[in-house]
């Protein structure tokens, strides 16, 4: 199979409409650190490199299209209208989720518990011989446990976590595909 992307050099040339945002940019600062003495220069080519800015600005506006999600579960179905929205879109919704049943987790180190204790035959079958596998919630502490009940006393004992804290958070997530609006899983998954 092909890659999808292969990445090329390109070469551009300097007066490249590429640049000129930048050249722009670098020619106010410019302006303003090394010219003080031509003030009157410098406020007259300050507005119009100003102009050329916003100019720049507004055919960038124009050219910029909504991006759409394509990931599960959204396929398609959500449109973001900037890179900062789809960014923390993405954040949200599929850094961390799991792909089996798609559920999203806070952080690397809770979908990684979320896999071994719900998703790994393994794991259960050391957990029926009574292995310690359970993990404690917070990555620094190294404590495992033989059951999720002394796992959840030792984090209320010890890390002070709140009894009413979310204990089914390894097994459900933040949010589930199930759960997403218009979202449903296909029969036969969890």
């Amino acid at each position: 199979m092909a890659p999808l992307y292969v990445p090329t050099k390109r070469r551009l040339a300097a007066d490249d409409p590429f640049f000129d945002l930048g050249n722009a940019e670098a020619n106010i600062c410019y302006f303003e650190k090394h010219l003080v003495r031509a003030l009157p220069d410098i406020v007259a080519r300050r507005s119009h490199m100003m102009a050329i800015v916003d100019g720049l600005l507004e055919d960038a506006g124009r050219l910029q299209h909504p991006i759409t999600c394509h990931d599960p579960p959204c396929c398609g179905s959500t449109h973001y209208p900037s890179t900062l929205a789809y960014e923390q879109h993405y954040d949200q919704v599929h850094r961390h989720s799991c792909a089996a049943c798609r559920a999203v987790f806070p952080s690397a180190h809770w979908l990684d518990l979320h896999i071994q204790e719900v998703h790994d035959a393994f794991f259960s079958a050391r957990v029926a011989r009574g292995d310690k596998l359970f993990q404690c919630f917070l990555p620094a502490c190294p404590r495992t446990f033989s059951r999720p009940l002394k796992r959840r006393l030792h984090m209320v004992d010890k890390h002070r976590f709140a009894r009413s804290f979310n204990w089914n958070l390894v097994r459900t997530g933040l949010r589930s595909a199930s759960r997403l609006p218009g979202r449903r899983l296909p029969s036969g998954t969890q």
